[in-house]
Formats: structure tokens, sequence, C-alpha cells
């Protein structure tokens, strides 16, 4: 029971410890995850993903996922031009008859795309629903006893991880366009009947679009704008899965700060069952969660792996121009820096739900009771870890093993495959 001591404030006010704790409980220190992830959800719509209304509204009731709105219609309009892209893709190589690893891995791109566009759109529908049981379950962490501690607050933590991201896969993307120029200029120069370079560059890069719609500017603005759609959905799967786990990791290091407080003093068992409980909601939002974005989760890590493999291999085919020498480095650099910390992040769910093991060893057994025992026995034998689908869970082991298979994988590409031929000096067109 809190005895009633006044202290002094700035001015001259009498204030009680009880009216400043119930000021405390009164007044949230912190932020909501619909209110940190808003910003993530606004830039993925500018790139036609997470058709949701209302999400920079405060109330989780304003969420709303509409069929009959302009997000849904540019959502469902991006994802019928990539499979439109896709179909044309598979028909141009199954006529040419050739399929090598570079086509092997554009098919596989566009539709990790597709399966990826409608994903979010899936998530969408859900997203209202999720939010909700989410806020619901966090409430309690905004307020007294909890605290933020002195830590980066969670919507500021969420913005800088996410454009930071954002930031370094636009870098790539302009690398990549930049590379794709200065070898339309090498091809220029062997090829002297190619006069309209933005023709010249529109055939080169998309072929198979060519065979059945006939070229045109707009077509060429139209394709290249649904490209750079296409790529950021490809960057956005692993940017909203950290986004999402540093949201939870911040709810657990909040329950462990507060066991850390204790200092191994006993605590009346009320306080350990209410402990109880908050851990049960949080192991139990996890697997809600989990059931929500698992398919997502499996998909960017699939995606992840093949394609670190395929841009290992590139890197030792010799290129046409120093740009494009470096856009492979720098687009490999970039990928796995962006699928460790997803698997980093991820882990720390966890990581950090094992943590109160290691803290209630600070306690002596004359402060154990039932409640403090069902805690330690919940902590130590469930799983509270995003998964792919069941088939693995996220954990650090997880990053060595996804190592292991990646190297193994690529020395049998090294040795099987063989290189795809260049093209830059091919004037077949």
């Amino acid at each position: 029971m809190i005895s009633i001591q006044e202290v002094s404030s700035a001015k001259g006010k009498l204030t009680t410890v009880e009216d400043a704790n119930l000021h405390l409980r009164n007044n949230p220190n912190g932020c909501t995850v619909h209110e940190a992830l808003a910003p993530i959800v606004f830039i993925g719509q500018l790139f036609s993903l997470m058709p949701i209304n209302g999400y920079f509204r405060k109330p989780v009731s304003k969420l709303k996922f509409t069929l009959k709105s302009l997000r849904f219609v540019y959502s469902c309009l991006t994802t019928l031009i990539m499979s439109a892209i896709i179909s044309m893709f598979l028909a141009y190589r199954i006529h040419r008859g050739t399929i090598g690893l570079g086509a092997t891995a554009t098919f596989i791109y566009y539709a990790v795309t597709i399966m990826a566009m409608i994903e979010f759109i899936i998530l969408a529908h859900n997203w209202p629903s999720i939010m909700q049981r989410w806020t619901g379950d966090e409430q309690l962490f905004l307020f007294y006893p909890y605290e933020t501690g002195k830590c980066l607050p969670l919507d500021s933590l969420v913005k800088r991880v996410a454009f930071t991201m954002f930031f370094f896969a636009f870098v790539e993307d302009t690398i990549n366009f930049i590379s794709a120029y200065q070898l339309n200029v090498v091809h220029m120069k062997y090829c002297p009947h190619a006069s309209d370079f933005w023709r010249n560059f529109f055939r080169r890069e998309h072929p198979y679009i060519v065979r059945f719609i006939p070229y045109h500017p707009v077509l060429g603005v139209a394709i290249e704008a649904t490209m750079r759609v296409a790529k950021f959905t490809w960057h956005y799967m692993d940017v909203f899965i950290i986004c999402v786990s540093l949201a939870l990791q911040r709810r657990f290091e909040q329950y462990n700060d507060r066991i850390r407080s204790f200092n191994g003093n006993q605590q009346p068992q009320e306080v350990w069952r209410a402990l109880r409980l908050n851990f049960l909601r949080l192991s139990e939002l996890v697997t809600y969660l989990d059931t929500k974005l698992s398919r997502i989760i499996l998909l960017s890590c699939a995606n992840d792996m093949f394609f670190i493999s395929v841009q290992l291999y590139n890197i030792f085919d010799p290129k046409q121009t120093v740009v494009t020498t470096f856009y492979y480095w720098y687009s490999l650099l970039f990928l796995i820096s962006r699928c460790f910390t997803m698997l980093y992040v991820s882990s720390s769910i966890y990581e950090t739900s094992l943590k109160p093991l290691e803290l209630l060893r600070d306690f002596a057994t004359s402060s154990w009771n039932l409640d403090l025992q069902r805690l330690l026995d919940h902590v130590s034998l469930k799983s509270i870890a995003f998964s792919g689908k069941r088939f693995f869970f996220i954990t650090r082991p997880l990053i060595l093993a996804m190592a292991g298979t990646i190297i193994t994988y690529e020395l049998v590409l090294l040795d099987q495959v063989a290189k795809d031929q260049d093209t830059t000096k091919d004037c077949d067109f």
C-alpha cells in the first residue's frame, strides 16, 4: 500500500506520491503501435500496398478497409499489370526455348512480387481487427508501472529504421537504372541500326513486352513506373516485418524492465499474478500476429535466400561497365544487410521473451509462489517467436542455418550452372 508522503513541487504546491502515481496511471508514457506504424503504412500506399483508410487517425476504430476506394483499385491495378507482365515474360521465354539462371531469377522475382502484393491486400483486409486486438493488448504497457525507459520512443525508432532502409533501397534502384543506361550506351555503339535511344533501352530491358505490345513512350514510362513499384514491394516485405518486430520487442523489454526494477526483492503474490497474466497476453499476441504474418515471413525468407545466392553468383561474372559491377556488389551487400537485420530484429522477440528466466534467478526461493512458478513454466516451455507457417521459427540459430544453406547452394550454382550469355553486343533487333 502506498503511503501518503508529501513532496514539494517547483511551484511550491504540495503533491502526494499517491497523486503522482495516479497521474502516471492516467497519462500514457508512449505511443501505440497503431501510431508508430502509420508512416510505414502511408509509404506502402504510395506504392500500391496496404489499401486501408484511417491509419493516421488516433482511434483504432477509424481504420477501414473498403473495396470501393482508390487505394484498393490502385493495388488491384498494379497486381493485374504485374500478372500480365509475368505472363508475357513466360510466353516469350517458352517461344525462345531458353530459360537460364537469369530468366529463372526474373520469373521468381515477378512471382514473389505478385504474391507479396496479394498478401498485403489480404493483410490490409485484416488490419483493422489486428490493430484493435494489438492496441487492446498493449494498453497496460503505456501506463505506470510500466515505463518506456530512456530508449528512443517507439515511433521514432520505427521511422528511423524504416526510412534508412528505404533510402538504401532508393540508392540501389538508382544505381540499377544508371547501370542499365550505360549498358544501353555501349550496346548502341555496337549496333548502328539502333537510333532511338529510349526505344532501344526499353527493348533491351523488356523484350518480352515489346513482342506483344508495340513500343510507345507512354508505355515505356508506365512500365518503368510499375517496375519501381514492384521493386519497392520486394524491399517492403522485410522492412514491414522489421517494424512489427521492433514494436513487439519493445513491449517485452518493458516487461523485463519492470521485473528488473524489483532488484530481487520479495513482491506480493498479486504482483506476480498480474505479471503472469501480462506475459500471457504478450505471448498470445505474438501467436496471433504470427498467424496473420507467417505467409509474408515465409515469402520474405525464401526470397532473400534465393536472391542472395543469385547475386553472389553474378558478382563473379565480368561486367561491361564499372557502374554495373558496383551495382551488383552494392545490391548484394544491401540484400545481405536487409535480410540479416530482418532476421536479427525478428529473433529478438524470442530472445527478450526468454529474459525473465535470467531475471527471476535474482529472487530468493522464499519469495516464490504458485503464480511465479507458473510464469517461469510458461516462459521456459513455450516458443514465443515469429515463424514461416510453422516450418521454422525465427531465432538466432536460424541466421547461421540460412547462411550455411546459401553457401552450399552457391557452390552448386558455381559448379553446375552455366553463365548467361552477354547481350550487350547482341544486335538481333
